[in-house]
């Protein structure tokens, strides 16, 4: 990092601190050793935030500052609301509420950069760009255009010199979230150098426009024998990494009922047909979109639904879809042992007793069990659990906080077109497919497959393995490694004894000897004392020294 990228941070720096100080949050960063900038804005703003702000929650006003602070942090919190395992339901309600609306830009002051990555005047590639916007986001603006042959798209554009910031704040944000969890206790219990992580990956995706065309690529491929679903088409000639060409897709709105019913759709269908396509993405796919709000689809005629935005995807291993499959199945069979599993799993604790967690876990199954699925709501139940993941310290890997909080939003989007709509319902099909599909003799012979290609590699490296080996041996160079971590208490052991057995075996010698002698008689004199009684009284002291260091170590 350059002299000028350090004075650009620092400054940053002082800016982010001034806005916590203001919003009533400057003794955090007191706490975090910042005590310098930290006193410097509390002169200046005399520690007391803005009166506008002062009689508002502390959820409220983080949610506040942090569409004061800019794109970065709408960011930041939009990531915190698909952590509600760490955050109560106050805090992820304020974060949702995050929006990425920002002034429009004149559109002369975007042309110089579509033009540099265009690497040609706007005129040579488009019969025509409509300079309004269709919206204005903290990262980008959106306009349409038409291509030369008529083609209608839509231009999302990143706003100028965004980056820059952005990049400072991506390393300011690490280098905090560090310090915060060193220094400030309760902040620990949020993880948050792993929250920044997660999230410095997500912005630097949303950075680069060609990874959410790709995005979009992947989940089309995935869809291209579904002719209910739609994915803009992506134009890779004119798209780069600071604009995305897509095609234009016109439909009604998934927030529009009232035009929905209008034309007469069935709005039932609709929402079993959206929700199956999300299922699909994540139960089989296990790419998804992580952000399927009603704005983010279209509902086109033919009741075809069009997924738009792929900026925010979610990716689900095929270990962790067993692990999705096996939560699923816990909650409908009142499972606690298997439910207990997958949580201590997630919390990077298998193996460990569940003790007081499976009364937990016995205690929140109990409100559930006996009851239908079609009374049952899943947001409420998916709070419930979240809630018991919390307060048992327990943690759950981002892309499953981020699973479960889709289900929720899903429930709700759907639920607004077909207020009978129950993802618990919708759920089991899919959840049966793939289970049917998991130990199919296709998905039986692909993993055996696996196994036996990892055994073989195995084998085949064996030999050379073996050879290494020999050689070593032969040549002398075979290395012994000891752990002598616990040597040193031995080694003082071992002296100790030692010593008490010198002592003994001299005392023994000097009893046995003097005794002799003072039995014939024999010796030397001093002053009328016989040396060699002297030396019996010795010998009896040190006996008793032994004895008692024994008797010592004992006790």
């Amino acid at each position: 990092m350059g002299f000028q990228s350090k004075i650009a941070d620092l400054g940053r720096l002082h800016e982010i601190v001034r806005a916590f100080s203001i919003a009533g949050f400057g003794d955090i960063f007191k706490k975090m050793g910042l005590e310098a900038a930290a006193e410097r804005t509390g002169k200046i703003m005399g520690w007391k935030y803005a009166e506008d702000i002062a009689h508002l929650e502390r959820p409220q006003r983080i949610r506040k500052l942090f569409e004061v602070l800019g794109p970065t942090f709408v960011k930041l919190g939009q990531i915190f609301a698909t952590r509600p395992d760490l955050f109560e339901p106050e805090w992820i309600s304020e974060f949702e509420k995050l929006q990425s609306q920002a002034p429009q830009l004149p559109f002369e002051e975007l042309r110089p950069q579509i033009e540099e990555d265009l690497g040609a005047p706007l005129e040579d590639v488009f019969q025509d760009v409509d300079t309004k916007p269709l919206a204005a986001a903290s990262m980008a603006q959106v306009h349409r255009a038409t291509l030369k042959d008529g083609t209608k798209v839509i231009l999302k554009i990143q706003r100028p010199g965004i980056r820059a910031q952005i990049e400072s704040d991506m390393r300011l944000l690490t280098y905090l979230a560090s310090l915060a969890e060193r220094k400030v206790p309760e902040l620990a219990s949020y993880h948050p150098q792993k929250v920044v992580q997660q999230f410095v990956k997500s912005l630097q995706n949303e950075l680069n426009f060609m990874t959410e065309g790709q995005n979009a690529e992947q989940v089309a491929a995935n869809f291209e024998d579904h002719d209910q679903i739609v994915i803009p088409k992506i134009y890779w000639e004119w798209s780069k990494e600071r604009i995305n060409v897509q095609e234009f897709v016109e439909g009604i709105p998934g927030v529009n009922i009232q035009a929905i019913d209008e034309a007469g759709m069935d709005r039932k269908r609709i929402a079993m047909t959206g929700a199956n396509a999300v299922l699909k993405m994540i139960m089989v796919d296990g790419l998804f979109h992580a952000d399927p709000h009603p704005g983010n689809f279209f509902i086109l005629p033919g009741e075809r639904i069009a997924f738009i935005d792929f900026g925010m995807i979610g990716r689900v291993s095929e270990i962790r879809r067993q692990q999705i499959m096996k939560l699923l199945q816990s909650l409908l069979q009142n499972d606690a042992e298997g439910l207990c599993t997958i949580l201590l799993q997630w919390s990077d604790r298998e193996g460990e007793d569940p003790g007081e967690l499976l009364v937990a876990v016995d205690e929140f199954l109990s409100k559930y069990s006996g009851k239908s699925m079609e009374h049952m709501d899943l947001s409420v139940m998916v709070g419930d659990l979240l809630a018991l993941v919390r307060n048992n310290n327990l943690t759950m890997p981002p892309d499953q906080a981020m699973l479960l909080k889709v289900f929720v939003s899903l429930e709700g989007a759907f639920k607004k077109l077909d207020p009978a709509f129950d993802m618990m319902v919708a759920i089991q099909p899919t959840l049966q497919e793939t289970m049917i599909n998991q130990f199919s003799p296709q998905a039986l012979g692909k993993r055996g497959l696996k196994v036996l290609l990892q055994y073989l590699e195995l084998f085949a490296d064996l030999p050379k393995e073996i050879r290494r080996g020999i050689y070593t041996v032969k040549t002398g160079n075979l290395k012994v490694r000891i752990d002598l971590n616990h040597i040193e208490p031995l080694q003082k052991s071992l002296t100790r004894g030692s010593n008490r057995m010198a002592v003994a075996a001299i005392t023994s010698a000097l009893i046995i000897g003097t005794s002799i002698i003072i039995a014939f008689g024999q010796g030397p004199v001093i002053a009328g004392i016989n040396v060699f009684e002297i030396f019996g009284i010795g010998a009896i002291i040190g006996g008793a020294l032994v004895l008692y260091s024994i008797w010592n170590d004992k006790t």
